[in-house]
């Protein structure tokens, strides 16, 4: 007899719109992947399977004995319910998307963070211009959490595109033998692939994986989406948005040894390659929309000219076109375009030497085919706001290294002595070497890869167009030095080389001296001259990763907040404009959550700033592997953007900010009391798989800078190690004890909720500690606590549940109900996969086990499973 599928059997799924999408579809896809898994491995699997959830289950129902799986099943049970949650992640995310997109053409309420919102929010209020477009960038990275394979994810995209009704089976429909075939098929070879690499990925397959989302989302879905968005501002007269796509793949070489000069090098050329490529079949629809005979072209005369002009570098192709459209001058010039944009790309001098001359020519298509811009082809404007999002280059390259590689760099130009000195006499030696670079012999093989990453930097520049390569990021940048360092490195390489350079403030310390640090460089005449050529324009990145590390979320949250306001006074006093990078990661425990919130959560004097935020690791295959959830993704950024600028809040007075600075006070102290204490490290290593996940194949980078400690511990490892065993620290502990304090002060409460009404800011906090709470897990957390020696158990566990304790009282009382009750199907989906989760939680344990017992390295695949499914299930690694 077939097994029950799992859905029906949790008891948990309430029935929204939402669920009511999402119930058939992942039930299909379930019952497919038992016939598949039936066919291809153990028949029993799949009976097997049912029956240890069924314990897993009434284990949670009624706390009962804790399931202990057999070990020698724990290979075949981990990838079995892995595939099911990520089977299950497909037809949530499919099903979001659908209800969005049903209530847009319904007349309904509009979604959330919509188009269709933002334009009736416009209408409700008069929104004063921006005076400036609004800029925007996406900044795509990995990280040595990032879990699933590209195969494994080309498979998923596949299974999408058909259970899409747009663009293949719909779940309402697939009940025709050949539908149903298409999709069991996809599913057995889903099965059949594995899920684990074999070997360490290299920097240049994460490379081709970032490419594999500019190129099959992003390429047209940000152009459209942006083209729509300027029809909703220019109705209010608002202004324009300028969004485009940044990467750190192939450019960040903080602590990542396999990022070298040479690497950056093939990661600029191939995304100059990709989009060239990219370009051509676009101007193959051209060359079929642009079919207009002379008598109705605008300066037809002139188009002749132009044609001329270009077929002395091409006769052959010209007398071609000439025959094949005598009539049809656009469609010669579009083949001739199409002919030169392939010189470029073959490196042929004929070619285009700038992405801004490619553009030329086709906006000046467009005024051939018609003097006013509103009338021209959907495909000439979409392919304009293309080139202006990705150029030549595709996605502008960061370039990333730490603050003590430069100072290497340094000693190389000045001597040994630079080390010693103060900071005042190294500003003069910096100012000295800017203005009078010297020759650069690299006295080491760090220095020596450093200058000709420097070098690969300046010939990219022109070679793909200054927007290749523009900014330069400093990590750990503790002192106005720092910054310099990097300016006077550039001049010895190229005394023409201008990038934006960017201090990465990292630390709860570098945020509270971020604002010094600007203003000591600003101080040197060399530094205010290099803005100057930069248009006086000064990009902070804000580390949500290291901050939150080392003071906790609620603290890190708060004083990068702040940090932002400080640094806004600071510019508007120097004339300065100042840009904001994000480094938000995936995980709620690195400044992770809904994008949409974190935007509009902004300070109102940042509302039009320059915004770039990272998209990270698993989040880019949650948001942009399908078109469909492309689009919504980019529209709840965009808008969210669009929505703070018009619109950006509430600022907190002297009396609130003065609050939070003691409640933040109160949340780090609790924090730091926690992870610093003696024994905690032996503590973090006993009940987290951080160890085994260290020996993995998933990202390039290594876990950890130069020693496995917790100076060295990237906050990513840390973060990641502490979701797969549910206790989720890094994302909620200490705020517990500041909520706690807040509310035990008279009228605390009424404080609280009035100042979560009007402030974005401390609604996406407590919004994010919600999601928190509802993601971690006391009970399996306690489970984890049999890998801990009974010492470490009794010293820190009861300390982590007095907290949550704390926390999830303080949050009901300011809500008024559970976490998320005020979004049911947020909730709903939680609260349904923790039982699936359960289940990879409970063999992981009893894996590291016996794995610790054993070191039998043939355990490691399978804890890597079981990281993987937990993952998928939290939709979080690291």
């Amino acid at each position: 007899m077939q097994a029950q599928p799992l859905a029906n059997r949790t008891g948990t799924i309430s029935s929204t719109g939402h669920v009511d999408l999402w119930r058939p579809m992942v039930n299909l896809l379930w019952s497919l992947l038992d016939d598949v898994v039936r066919g291809e491995d153990n028949p029993h699997l799949v009976d097997d399977a049912h029956g240890y959830f069924d314990e897993v289950l009434q284990h949670r129902e009624s706390g009962g004995f804790q399931p202990k799986p057999d070990v020698r099943e724990a290979e075949a049970l981990a990838r079995y319910f892995t595939e099911r949650l990520r089977l299950q992640n497909l037809a949530e995310d499919l099903a979001r998307a659908k209800v969005v997109e049903m209530r847009r053409k319904d007349g309904s309420e509009p979604p959330r963070g919509s188009l269709n919102q933002l334009a009736k929010l416009l209408d409700q209020r008069q929104a004063e211009p921006f005076g400036r477009p609004l800029v925007g960038r996406m900044v795509l990275t990995f990280h040595p959490t990032e879990s699933t394979r590209r195969t494994i994810l080309q498979h998923i995209r596949k299974l999408g595109q058909l259970l899409d009704p747009a663009s293949g089976v719909s779940v309402a429909h697939a009940q025709h033998d050949t539908q149903i075939f298409r999709l069991r098929e996809e599913i057995r070879a889903l099965w059949r692939t594995p899920s684990r690499r074999q070997d360490r990925p290299t920097v240049l397959d994460e490379v081709e994986l970032g490419i594999f989302y500019l190129e099959h989302s992003l390429f047209s879905m940000l152009p459209d989406l942006l083209l729509e968005l300027d029809q909703v501002l220019a109705r209010h007269r608002l202004g324009r948005i300028d969004w485009a796509v940044d990467s750190w793949i192939g450019g960040d070489r903080d602590g990542h040894p396999q990022v070298t000069a040479q690497v950056t090098e093939h990661t600029l050329r191939r995304h100059q390659e990709t989009i060239l490529r990219l370009y051509q079949p676009l101007l193959d629809d051209l060359e079929r929309t642009l079919t207009a005979s002379d008598r109705y072209l605008e300066k037809s005369e002139q188009c002749r000219r132009w044609i001329a002009l270009l077929a002395e570098e091409f006769p052959d192709v010209a007398d071609v076109l000439a025959r094949r459209y005598p009539m049809e001058p656009l469609r010669q010039m579009v083949g001739l375009m199409r002919e030169r944009l392939a010189a470029t790309l073959n490196h042929d001098p004929r070619g285009y030497r700038q992405a801004h001359q490619f553009r030329q020519d086709v906006e000046q298509l467009g005024r051939f085919w018609d003097a006013d811009p509103d009338r021209w082809p959907y495909e000439l404007k979409r392919l304009l706001r293309q080139i202006d999002i990705f150029g030549f280059h595709l996605a502008s390259l960061d370039i990333r290294q730490h603050s003590r590689v430069h100072i290497e760099g340094v000693v190389d130009l000045a001597g040994e002595e630079y080390r010693t000195l103060s900071e005042r006499d190294k500003m003069k030696v910096l100012a000295q070497l800017i203005e009078h670079p010297p020759a650069w012999i690299p006295s080491s093989s760090v220095t020596a890869e450093l200058k000709e990453t420097f070098q690969v930097i300046s010939q990219a520049r022109r070679q793909y167009g200054p927007r290749a390569v523009s900014r330069y990021l400093v990590s750990m940048a503790h002192h106005a030095s720092d910054l310099l360092a990097v300016l006077a490195l550039g001049r010895a390489v190229d005394p023409e080389l201008s990038l934006d350079i960017i201090p990465l403030v990292e630390t709860l310390d570098d945020l509270e001296n971020a604002v010094v640090i600007l203003d000591q460089a600003f101080q040197e005449p060399v530094w205010r001259q290099h803005l100057q050529s930069r248009q006086f324009y000064q990009e902070v990145m804000l580390g949500y990763s290291d901050s939150t590390k080392d003071a906790g979320t609620f603290t890190a949250s708060w004083k990068i907040y702040q940090a932002q306001n400080q640094l806004m006074l600071w510019a508007e006093q120097h004339g300065v404009t100042l840009g904001f990078f994000h480094g938000r990661g995936g995980a709620l425990g690195r400044g992770g959550g809904p994008t949409s919130y974190a935007i509009l959560g902004q300070p109102p004097k940042t509302r039009l700033s320059p915004l770039r935020m990272t998209q990270q690791g698993e989040v880019l295959s949650q948001k942009f592997l399908l078109p469909s959830l492309a689009w919504r993704s980019l529209e709840l950024m965009t808008v969210a953007h669009v929505q703070h600028a018009a619109d950006p809040g509430w600022e907190p007075d002297a009396d609130t900010v003065g609050w939070m600075d003691h409640l933040g006070d109160l949340a780090v102290k609790t924090y730091r009391e926690l992870v610093h204490a003696p024994g905690f490290w032996e503590y973090f290593l006993a009940v987290t798989p951080i160890r085994e996940m260290s020996a993995l194949n998933w990202g390039s980078r290594p876990s950890w800078r130069e020693q496995f400690c917790w100076d060295d511990l990237r906050a990513i490892p840390w973060v990641f190690a502490w979701t797969q065993n549910r206790m989720g620290i890094p994302a909620w502990y200490g705020a517990g004890t500041a909520l706690d304090q807040a509310l035990s002060q008279p009228e605390g409460l009424s404080r609280i909720q009035m100042l979560r009404r009007q402030w974005p800011f401390l609604n996406t906090m407590l919004h994010n500690l919600e999601l928190a709470l509802v993601k971690s897990d006391d009970m399996v957390a306690e489970a984890y606590q049999s890998l801990a020696t009974p010492e470490l158990k009794d010293r820190f566990w009861p300390l982590i549940q007095e907290e949550r304790r704390r926390l999830t009282n303080a949050l009901q009382a300011i809500s008024g109900g559970p976490p998320l009750s005020g979004q049911p199907r947020l909730k709903t989906a939680v609260t349904w996969r923790n039982p699936q989760v359960d289940a990879l939680n409970y063999l992981q344990i009893e894996l590291l086990k016996t794995y610790r017992a054993t070191e039998d390295p043939k355990l490691l695949p399978i804890l890597s499973q079981t990281m993987e499914g937990i993952a998928l299930g939290l939709r979080n690694t690291g």
